[in-house]
């Protein structure tokens, strides 16, 4: 019947044949995966290595130190910082209450000329030592501040002192700029010198007339 009908007989497949071809349908790039390349792949793998060589054997060690000593070792930080701000507070007391009237008291000659200062202060002032120069200037307006009672002069008057008497911003200027300059290291400018010597009269012509 079936010959009649005109079908073939099936035909015998070969399974070493359809493997083959299996492979090769298979191998064809659409059906394999895009291999992207990964130029950080190296450089990442590399530095990770290094971190584990460096890191590993620390991380081993600290593993076997006991959880209480990290507490033990965390008070002896802190006790150290504690002391450290100690001593340093201080020492910033020590030299405010010894160090600072010292270094800010004047010391100027009751006896001394305010005249004779200031022909020394032109002198230094020619000779190009004007930090000199603007010292003795300083020294000689003290003391006519207090031969005109404008302070209450003392050889070991403070300019904090002088300031809080005058209660002037000229003097406020002119001894900012002497601290500065004797005190603080600053290098005398001509400005200064010219400062002191246009200000010094104005500012005794100032309190002269309160």
């Amino acid at each position: 019947m079936s010959a009649g009908l005109g079908l073939r007989p099936a035909q015998a497949v070969d399974p070493d044949a359809a493997r083959r071809q299996a492979q090769h349908i298979l191998s064809d790039r659409k059906f394999r995966p895009s291999s992207t390349p990964r130029p950080l792949r190296g450089p990442l793998r590399w530095l990770g290595d290094r971190l584990e060589s460096i890191f590993g054997p620390l991380g081993r060690l600290l593993s076997h130190i006991p959880w209480w000593s990290w507490w033990v070792i965390l008070a002896g930080v802190i006790g150290v910082i504690v002391w450290v701000i100690v001593r340093a507070r201080r020492r910033i007391a020590t030299r405010a209450k010894s160090g600072k009237p010292a270094r800010r008291a004047l010391d100027i000659d009751e006896d001394e000329d305010p005249d004779a200062l200031e022909r020394e202060a032109d002198a230094a002032e020619r000779d190009g030592d004007l930090a000199r120069a603007l010292r003795l200037r300083f020294r000689a307006g003290l003391l006519r501040l207090g031969d005109r009672g404008a302070i209450r002069y003392r050889p070991s008057v403070t300019t904090g002192e002088v300031r809080r008497a005058l209660a002037s911003e000229r003097f406020d200027d002119l001894a900012g700029t002497f601290e500065a300059v004797t005190y603080g290291g600053r290098t005398a400018d001509r400005p200064d010198v010219d400062d002191a010597r246009r200000e010094w009269p104005r500012l005794l012509e100032e309190t002269g007339r309160r």
